[in-house]
């Protein structure tokens, strides 16, 4: 093992809280702390960028699927350089390349200069991705392609995409068109019709218009939509199942209703017992975490050769360091479809 001791590593620490009222921003606090030990199987990462996801927010809501810890750096993603491992040949072999890595559950995320994980948690990248890009491959590529060949295990021709214009959807969207699936996106602001029609959406629909639900149940039935890629939850589920074909499926991978609200998502029971609609949920980490090593191996080369083929790119808001990362922070929470807010840790 290559010893490497890091005393004093700063960061982003939560800070658990009940109060609603609180902005992401006053859930974290800057800290500095010794990391432990590697134990087998991790190795210790300079972390060169890492950015800021939804998933994040709900984690520093204390909502997500993980149990939050006062006082451990937050971050499930980013980019680094591997430094020292504790991991075998695979450790060794790691050692001094640049790798996405995922946090590993349960311990310290990776807002932070220095972050440990497993080894099997991280994935070369390719010399041609800058680091920003480099630390968004994991949770939304990824989690883009995985629901479109869902869709497509499911038969279906065509997808709606609720938040069409968040990084996922917006990847699900490129995805879908190299595949042959068409794409119905909805989306709150009229700003992003143009966009996601750009990106090749074959449909674009503004969720306030008076004619919505027509226009959806319209388009879902001439698309042969039978898959929806549900990132909202709460009230949306119901109402974009309720228009779309019998037998459909929604793929509940994300809540940016952000909430106290421990439910968090509706369904109409009706639809589900008399027109067999169906509800699955999707987790990027147990989809990694039941995959083999070959199969995460073969998604992270999948998504990193997209990105080299400019079919996936990261729309990034703005690249900051500690001292200007709260603002930036809180101004993602409130608009997240401008594009990522991308910590850089070492700068």
């Amino acid at each position: 093992m290559a010893e490497k001791i890091i005393k004093a590593v700063k960061g982003f620490a939560l800070v658990l809280s009940d109060d609603e009222k609180l902005t992401p921003s006053q859930r974290i606090t800057g800290i500095e702390k010794t990391l432990p030990a590697l134990k087998p199987g991790q190795v210790l990462v300079k972390m060169l960028a890492t950015p800021v996801n939804p998933s994040d927010l709900m984690y520093l809501l204390g909502k997500y699927g993980l149990t939050a810890q006062e006082g451990d750096f937050v971050g499930f993603e980013g980019c680094g350089i591997v430094e020292a491992a504790n991991a075998g040949l695979y450790g060794k072999w790691l050692t001094g390349r640049r790798v996405a890595l995922s946090a590993q559950p349960g311990i310290d995320g990776v807002w932070s200069e220095y972050a440990i994980t497993q080894a099997n948690l991280c994935l070369p990248v390719r010399k041609a991705l800058s680091d920003e890009q480099a630390a968004t491959i994991i949770v939304n590529p990824c989690t883009s392609v995985c629901l479109v060949e869902r869709a497509i295990a499911l038969g279906s021709k065509a997808i709606v995409i609720n938040a069409g214009a968040s990084q996922v959807g917006k990847g699900a969207i490129r995805y879908a068109k190299l595949k042959g699936i068409k794409t119905i996106a909805t989306v709150r602001s009229a700003a992003n019709v143009e966009v996601l029609q750009a990106l090749g959406a074959d449909c674009v629909l503004l969720t306030s218009d008076d004619n919505f639900d027509q226009s959806l149940k319209h388009w879902a039935k001439k698309l042969k939509a039978k898959v929806l890629l549900d990132s909202v939850a709460a009230d949306d589920t119901p109402r974009v199942l309720n228009a779309m074909p019998n037998s459909s499926t929604a793929l509940v991978y994300g809540r940016l209703t952000e909430t106290q609200d421990v439910l968090g998502g509706l369904f109409s029971v009706a639809d589900v017992i008399f027109r067999d609609m169906r509800i699955e949920g999707f987790w990027l980490a147990k989809y990694i975490g039941d995959a083999s090593p070959l199969q995460v191996l073969a998604l992270s080369s999948k998504v990193q050769k997209l990105f080299a083929q400019g079919i996936f790119k990261t729309d990034i808001y703005a690249r900051v360091g500690f001292d200007d990362f709260a603002q930036a922070l809180d101004h993602y929470a409130e608009h997240k479809s401008d594009g990522k807010v991308i910590l850089l840790p070492n700068n």
